[in-house]
């Protein structure tokens, strides 16, 4: 799980409107692997890595409650965080 701040919207454009079938998405920026081998964005502010404990049948979705395993050092000063608003015009990279 990555939180980005607004500087970084371009991530966000490429993880929520591509899909995986047609793109390698993580080819695309630059990444360190987590102590478990997870991918990791460099230009992430902040970021945890997770077990899944749970999964929740939602219809067409499956929601997925993670146990954090390993997580990003502190941030020490509050950037602006992508939020929503940045984002709600990006258009899926494939339908629910």
């Amino acid at each position: 799980m990555h939180v980005l701040d607004r500087d970084r919207c371009g991530a966000a454009e490429l993880f929520g409107g591509e899909t995986g079938d047609q793109v390698d998405k993580f080819a695309r920026v630059d990444r360190r692997p987590s102590a478990d081998g997870s991918p990791l964005l460099t230009e992430a502010c902040a970021w945890f890595v997770g077990r899944i404990e749970t999964r929740i049948d939602a219809g067409d979705h499956v929601g997925f409650l993670p146990a954090p395993t390993e997580v990003s050092p502190p941030v020490r000063t509050t950037p602006a965080l992508l939020r929503y608003d940045d984002v709600k015009e990006i258009d899926p990279g494939k339908p629910a």
